[in-house]
């Protein structure tokens, strides 16, 4: 055993997992409840106590699955491409997939962009490289020469599908030059959707010979992907064009087989205006409920309100029908900056949205639930959100609800880099309320201050497998700047407890 807990210490150095108890043993006036954290030490368990929920308290979900990787914990060197786009298959094994420059590498100016590999690799279960993937564990392809990946998404029948925002490769010598392809002309994006079979290679029965297109622009653009229940794919893109203080954003639906759903793709005359129109450039909210209807939100980019007050929020729209023309749904304000948020679907088939939100340097992980139909729910937390105080350099980076309808939020604290180093630091954090918005409050082991060092592993997600385990991610650079990701994969809501 000794040897197991020294393992899981190895591996866990530079992962700096823990979890902040955010204010739940207190008895408090609502809206205002400050920080208190909870120490996780080995294996993430040192700290005793519930989330909640009525099933697994939180102290247990973050016990490390030792079955996996090396002690609980796998790594995969992604290199230097921006940070990959990750899924989860039900039986835990774990989608990275991003896109890396091509070898040799071609002469480069400003806005130039140049050939890139596309790539998705699998971790299988036991947190090791799945090899009967794609070729010995990673799948390939090419849209348009330059690829970024924005979504990766399964359908139920094991196809999985990957969001790609694709560009023929360009020459750009300055800021003012268009970027020119090699025949002369200015290339165009085109935001796609690839199919890959569940053994990792392109499937030719999905849109053309693999790849399905949804939009085309001149711009690059945030790119979101989410797959109904009838397994049709939905892509969501910003239309803003930010000079005119315009905003937008659309949508585009794929059969489940990546044919365009023309009825749903055509405006028409008759649609009823939309009951607000915002901004999907900084932030692509995405989300498929189960009777059919997406949700979308966004918000106003690129303003700053001298009252926090003033900041009208998120623009929460509801899509149903043949068309995506809105059906309902509107403005919510949080009474404060809107910083950042997600989407997460509901057990009751409504929604939630959880963002940070901030007055200055008064910050709050603000949670709204929402019906269906797009109405908030003022039965939730205090008229229909609740607010729980966390430091001003607070980041959301996953939000789920479970089935009991607890709810977990997962986020990150960047503290200052230590004394004659450069060095980003982290610690993780977790926040947990029970399903009516109160904060959960039978964490009884609490300290008032954080006790364990910061590391420079960055928290990033967390994923869900069918069997209800964790896979808690977080990425760092090696001593060669190169980027590595970390899983730890915990019990979450397993039975298989040992």
């Amino acid at each position: 055993m000794q040897n197991v807990l020294q393992r899981v210490l190895q591996s866990m150095e530079g992962f700096g997992m823990h979890r902040l108890d955010t204010g739940r043993i207190f008895q408090r006036p609502r809206h205002h409840v400050w920080l208190a954290s909870c120490l996780v030490g080995v294996g993430l368990t040192a700290c005793g106590g519930g989330s909640g929920s009525t099933t697994v308290a939180l102290s247990d979900a973050l016990k490390v699955d030792t079955t996996y990787g090396e002690a609980g914990v796998a790594t995969f060197p992604l290199g230097t491409p921006s940070f990959a786009s990750l899924g989860v298959q039900p039986d835990g094994r774990l989608l990275i997939a991003g896109s890396r420059v091509a070898v040799p590498e071609a002469p480069s100016g400003f806005g130039s962009l140049l050939a890139t590999q596309t790539f998705v690799v699998r971790m299988s279960a036991d947190g090791n490289v799945d090899r009967g993937f794609g070729q010995n564990g990673e799948a390939r392809f090419s849209v348009k020469g330059y690829e970024s990946i924005s979504d990766v998404r399964l359908q139920a029948d094991g196809r999985i599908l990957v969001a790609v925002q694709a560009h023929e490769p360009c020459f750009s010598p300055s800021y003012q030059t268009r970027c020119l392809t090699a025949s002369g002309e200015p290339g165009t994006w085109h935001h796609t959707v690839v199919g890959l079979t569940a053994n990792g290679a392109v499937d030719s029965t999905f849109g053309t010979q693999g790849i399905a297109e949804g939009f085309l622009s001149t711009n690059f653009s945030n790119l979101a992907l989410a797959i109904q229940p009838d397994q049709k794919p939905v892509l969501l893109t910003s239309n803003d064009r930010p000079i005119l203080q315009v905003f937008g954003r659309s949508l585009r639906r794929l059969s489940a087989d990546g044919i365009p759903d023309a009825a749903f793709n055509q405006p028409t005359a008759s649609q009823p205006p939309a009951p607000c129109e915002a901004s999907g450039a900084a932030v692509l909210a995405l989300l498929a409920l189960r009777n059919g209807s997406i949700i979308t939100a966004g918000q106003l980019g690129g303003r700053l309100y001298a009252d926090p007050r003033s900041d009208p929020g998120l623009c929460v729209a509801v899509h149903a029908g043949a068309t995506q023309a809105q059906t309902s749904g509107g403005w919510t304000s949080f009474g404060a900056d809107l910083e950042e948020y997600q989407l997460a679907s509901h057990p009751d088939g409504g929604f939630v949205v959880a963002a940070r939100t901030c007055a200055g340097s008064d910050c709050h992980l603000s949670v709204a639930k929402f019906s269906a139909n797009g109405a908030l729910d003022t039965s939730f937390g205090d008229k229909g959100i609740e607010r729980v105080a966390l430091p001003a350099n607070y980041r959301l980076k996953s939000f789920f609800v479970q089935s009991d309808e607890s709810m977990k939020a997962f986020g990150a604290i960047e503290e200052s880099a230590a004394a004659g180093t450069t060095a980003r630091r982290f610690r993780a954090v977790w926040t947990s309320l029970t399903g009516n918005g109160a904060l959960a409050n039978n964490d009884t082991n609490v300290a008032t201050s954080i006790q364990d060092r910061p590391t420079s592993a960055e928290p990033r997600e967390v994923l869900r497998d069918g069997a209800g385990r964790w896979l808690v991610i977080s990425s760092e650079e090696d001593s060669a700047r190169n980027l590595v990701l970390k899983v730890v994969r915990t019990l979450g809501t397993s039975t298989g407890r040992s």
